[in-house]
C-alpha cells in the first residue's frame, strides 16, 4: 500500500496524541503552532539559550487610547524605554537568578481586515549573568504586577529537546536524495541578532530525541543590505544532506533546544507540486470546485454571457475606470496614440456587439478577473513545463479531477486557459484586454458564484500578440497537437487571424502608433515584448521565416540591457517568453535544429544560464537561501516577492547546464517558502505549521472558513503593513524596532503579520512559475508515478 507522505505524516501525528509520544509539537501559549491563534493574554516563557530568556505576551489593542496595553517599552522617537531590571524575579532551579540586561521587540500578529480585532506580540529579553543547566526548571515573576499579572506565571525546563523558536526547517520534510538544509538565527529587537555559540547540530528521532546523525553548524551571513547594522550576519547552517534514511525528525542545536518535526520521506516534492496544482484548481472560472478534490467548494462562477461595453451611454463606469487608469499615458513620449478613454477614442473599435461567450479559465489573482495578458502568460509557462522538463509531461496524478485520463494535468491546465484566451478575440482578430465586474472594480462581498455580471475592456495591440503567442505556442507543442489534433488546429487559425491584425495596426498606425495604453498591464515595454514573442511562436508554429526575420528585426539581440526590467532583470515580461521558448525549440520538437539560427540560438541559450547564475547569486548571498534579487535589497524595500516563482530561472537554466548548484538552490527557495525562514511561517496555504489566515484573496475574505483554499501561494518578503481601513497606518506604528528607522530597522525577512496586505498577493502566473521549479525537483524523485 502506498500512503502519501501528508497522509503518512498525520497518521504518525495523531497516533502521538494518542500514546503520549514526542512527536506533537508542544505549542506554548502564543506560539503560534499547529494552526492555533494566540489570543489577547496567551503567555510563553522560551529559553533561548542558556543565559537568554524570551518572554511572549500577547495583548490586544482597540480604538480607546485608554486601552492601550502597557507592554509598549518604547518612546515617542522609537527608543527603547527598558523597564527595571529590579521588577524581574528570575528562579533557575529554585535559587535566584541575576538579570544583567534586556531587550524588547513588539509586532502585530494578526489584524483582520472585515472586522477589528488586533493583536500584538511582544517579545521581552533578559539576559542572565549565569547559565541554565539542562534539566533545571526557569520562573520569571515580577514582584508588584508592574510588568505582567500576578496571575501570569512565565516558566518553562531546559529541556535539550524544547521547541526552539530560532531553529528553522521546512515544516513539510525533504527528500532522501536531494540536498536537505535548515537555518538557525533569530531577531532579537533592541538586542540585534542572537548569538549561537554551538558549533554543531544534531538530527534526533522526532518520538525518541535519539541522535541520528551530527554535523557542523556553517556561518551563512546575507549580503546586499545597506543600512547599518546590516542585518542576518549570525545566521548558521545546517547540512544534512549526507543523510537519507526516510522518517520523522527534529533538528537540535545544543543549547537551543529543536526545531518544529519534519519527515524525510521521497514524496515530499510532489506534495507541494500537488499543492501548487491544486491551487491552480482553486483559481479555475467558469466551473465548479467540488468534493473529494477540495473542501473549497463553490458551483460554476461566471458562466453568463459577458457584455461588450457598447453603446458607451450604457457602460459608464467601465469607460470612466478605463480613462482613470491610462490618465498617465503621456509620461511615455512613445505613446503617439490617442489616450483611451471612450468607445470613440479606440484605435480598434469593437466589431461584435451584444454579448459573448467568455466562461473558463482561472480567475487571475485574489480577485475574479481575469486579465488576457496574464492569461497567455500562464499557459506559456505551463506549456513549457509540460515540453522542456523531462518527466513533467507524465505528470498525470496531480490530484485534479483529469488525473488519470492519460493526459498531462499540466496540459489540460494550460488548454483550460488557452480555451478561454480564444474566446476573448473579436471578429477582426484583436483580443479583448481583460473581462470585469460591469459596475466595480472588485467583487469583495460575495462567492465566485454569485459574482457580478461582467463586461469586456477593448483591445490592443499588445495582449492581442501576447495571445496571438500563446495560443501558437500550444498549436507547435507535439504533445498539445497529439492529445487535442482539433483544438490545436483552432488555436493556430486563431493565432493566424490575431497576427493579421497586428500587421494591419502597425501597417496602419506604425509600430509605436498602434499601441493604445489601457491599464499598467502589458505595459512595462509597451507592446514590443508581446510582439517579438507573437513572432517567435508563430515562427515555431509554422516554419515560416517571415515570421523568424520579424523576430529578428522586433528583438535582435537576446542580451540586450534595454530589455532587462530595472536594467538588470534578465528574459523579463514576455522577451523571456521568447528566448525561452527559441531556446527549446528544438528540444521540444516544434522545429528541427537546422531551421534555427545558430547565433541567435547560442545567445538565448545564454541569457537562460545568465538568468540562472543570476538566481543562483541571490540565493548564495541570502542567509536564508531565497533568491531576493540583492538590487533589490539596495532599495530597503519589498513586495509581489515568491520564492519559487524567483527560482524558476534555476529550473530552465537546468536543463541545459544541469549542474546541481541549481537544484540546491531550487530547494533553497522552496525551504524558504515552507518554514525555513525567520518568523517559521509558511507563505503557501495549506502546508506547514505555522500558516496565515488573511490573504488577499476575494473567496478566503467571503468563504465560511477559517483558513484560505490551499496552494495559495503568499508574498514572502513584504516592506511592512499596508493601510487599511480599519487601522489606518496604526500596524506600523505599533512595530519596535520602527520598520522605516534609519539605523536598525526591523528587519525585512522578520516583517511578518498576519494582515491584509495586496504586496503580498499573487498572480496565476506566479503559481505557473512555481509549478516549472517543482516539476524539476519532483521529477528528481521515485514519486512521480505515485498514484
Amino acid at each position: 500500500m502506498v500512503i502519501h507522505s501528508t497522509f503518512r505524516r498525520l497518521f504518525t501525528y495523531l497516533a502521538s496524541l494518542a500514546i503520549g509520544g514526542a512527536i506533537a509539537v508542544r505549542a506554548d501559549s502564543g506560539d503560534d503552532l499547529n494552526l492555533v491563534l494566540p489570543t489577547p493574554g496567551d503567555h510563553a516563557l522560551h529559553i533561548l539559550t542558556p543565559t537568554l530568556l524570551e518572554l511572549k505576551r500577547i495583548n490586544a489593542k482597540a480604538p480607546d487610547p485608554a486601552l492601550v496595553d502597557s507592554w509598549n517599552f518604547f518612546d515617542s522617537g522609537n527608543q527603547f524605554v527598558a523597564p527595571v531590571v529590579s521588577q524581574f524575579a528570575v528562579t533557575v532551579g529554585g535559587a535566584p537568578a541575576t538579570v544583567v540586561g534586556l531587550g524588547f521587540k513588539r509586532r502585530p500578529i494578526y489584524a483582520p481586515d472585515r472586522h477589528r480585532d488586533l493583536r500584538i506580540e511582544n517579545d521581552l529579553y533578559l539576559q542572565l549573568a549565569a547559565p541554565i543547566a539542562d534539566g533545571q526548571s526557569v520562573s520569571v515573576t515580577n514582584p508588584g504586577a508592574l510588568i505582567f499579572p500576578g496571575s501570569e506565571s512565565y516558566s518553562a525546563t531546559a529541556d535539550p529537546l524544547r521547541f526552539s523558536p530560532a531553529i528553522h526547517v521546512n515544516e513539510e520534510g525533504y527528500v532522501p536524495g536531494l540536498p536537505k538544509k535548515a537555518m538557525v538565527g533569530y531577531y532579537l529587537g533592541s538586542l540585534g541578532e542572537l548569538a549561537v555559540t554551538a558549533t554543531t547540530f544534531n538530527l534526533v528521532a522526532a518520538d525518541t530525541g535519539a541522535v541520528v546523525f551530527t554535523g557542523t553548524l556553517t556561518s551563512r551571513p546575507d549580503i546586499g543590505y545597506v543600512y547599518s547594522p546590516t542585518p542576518y550576519q549570525a545566521v548558521l547552517q545546517a547540512d544534512f544532506s549526507a543523510f537519507t534514511t526516510p522518517g520523522t525528525y527534529k533538528l537540535q542545536v545544543p543549547g537551543l533546544g529543536t526545531s518544529l518535526p519534519f519527515v524525510i520521506d521521497e514524496g515530499i516534492a510532489m506534495g507541494f507540486l500537488r499543492t501548487y496544482a491544486l491551487g491552480l484548481y482553486h483559481q479555475r472560472c467558469g466551473t465548479t470546485n467540488a468534493l473529494p478534490f477540495t473542501r473549497f467548494v463553490h458551483d460554476a462562477c461566471h458562466t453568463a454571457p459577458v457584455e461588450i461595453p457598447t453603446p458607451a451611454a450604457n457602460f459608464a463606469f467601465t469607460w470612466a475606470t478605463i480613462a482613470t487608469k491610462n490618465a498617465d499615458f503621456a509620461s511615455n513620449p512613445r505613446h503617439t496614440a490617442p489616450q483611451l478613454v471612450s468607445e470613440a477614442t479606440q484605435l480598434y473599435p469593437f466589431v461584435n456587439t451584444g454579448t459573448i461567450d467568455v466562461s473558463g479559465g482561472h480567475h487571475d489573482a485574489g480577485d475574479y478577473s481575469r486579465y488576457t495578458i496574464n492569461s497567455a502568460a500562464l499557459v506559456h509557462h505551463l506549456m513549457f513545463t509540460v515540453d522542456a522538463i523531462p518527466g513533467a509531461a507524465a505528470l498525470d496524478n496531480l490530484g485534479l479531477p483529469e488525473s488519470g485520463d492519460g493526459i498531462s494535468d499540466l496540459m489540460q491546465e494550460a488548454k483550460l486557459e488557452a480555451d478561454f484566451l480564444a474566446k476573448m478575440q473579436d471578429a477582426d482578430g484583436g483580443f479583448y484586454f481583460l473581462v470585469y465586474p460591469k459596475n466595480r472594480e472588485y467583487e469583495l462581498d460575495v462567492l465566485p458564484d454569485h459574482g457580478d455580471a461582467q463586461v469586456v475592456w477593448p483591445k490592443n495591440t499588445a495582449v492581442t500578440a501576447a495571445a496571438v503567442a500563446a495560443l501558437a505556442q500550444c498549436a507547435s507543442s507535439p504533445a498539445f497537437r497529439a492529445a487535442y489534433p482539433a483544438a490545436a488546429t483552432a488555436y493556430l487559425q486563431k493565432a493566424t487571424l490575431g497576427w493579421q491584425f497586428l500587421v494591419n495596426a502597425i501597417a496602419a498606425h506604425g509600430k509605436d502608433g498602434a499601441y493604445q495604453k489601457i491599464t499598467f498591464y502589458g505595459d512595462t515595454y509597451m507592446h514590443d515584448d508581446e510582439l517579438a514573442w507573437a513572432a517567435c511562436e508563430m515562427f515555431l508554429a509554422t516554419g515560416d521565416p517571415s515570421y523568424q526575420q520579424k523576430l529578428f528585426e522586433w528583438f535582435p539581440d537576446p542580451s540586450d540591457p534595454n530589455t532587462f526590467r530595472f536594467g538588470w532583470w534578465r528574459m523579463s515580461e514576455s522577451w523571456g517568453n521568447a528566448i525561452r521558448s527559441y531556446a527549446f525549440a528544438a528540444r521540444s520538437g516544434r522545429l528541427a535544429p537546422a531551421q534555427l539560427d545558430a547565433t541567435y540560438l547560442a545567445q538565448c541559450e545564454a541569457q537562460i544560464v545568465a538568468a540562472g547564475d543570476d538566481a543562483l547569486q541571490w540565493s548564495a548571498d541570502n542567509a536564508y537561501a531565497t533568491s531576493f534579487p540583492e538590487q533589490t535589497k539596495a532599495f530597503n524595500t519589498a513586495g509581489f516577492y515568491f520564492s519559487l516563482d524567483q527560482a524558476s530561472d534555476m529550473a530552465v537554466a537546468f536543463q541545459i547546464v544541469p549542474k546541481p548548484a541549481y537544484l540546491d538552490a531550487l530547494l533553497g527557495n522552496l525551504n524558504y517558502e515552507a518554514g525555513t525562514n525567520p518568523v517559521n511561517v509558511s507563505y503557501l496555504t495549506g502546508r506547514g505549521q505555522k500558516r496565515q489566515r488573511e490573504i488577499v484573496d476575494q473567496y478566503a475574505q467571503n468563504d465560511r472558513r477559517v483558513l484560505p483554499p490551499d496552494g495559495i501561494p503568499l508574498g514572502n518578503i513584504q516592506s511592512g503593513f499596508a493601510f487599511l481601513g480599519l487601522y489606518g497606518f496604526e500596524l506600523g506604528s505599533l512595530v519596535f524596532p520602527a520598520d522605516g528607522a534609519p539605523t536598525a530597522p526591523y528587519p525585512f525577512y522578520d516583517r511578518w503579520g498576519d494582515s491584509y496586505n495586496v504586496t503580498t498577493e499573487f498572480i496565476g502566473v506566479n503559481q505557473a512559475r512555481a509549478l516549472t521549479s517543482l516539476a524539476v525537483l519532483a521529477t528528481h524523485t521515485a514519486a512521480t508515478a505515485q498514484p
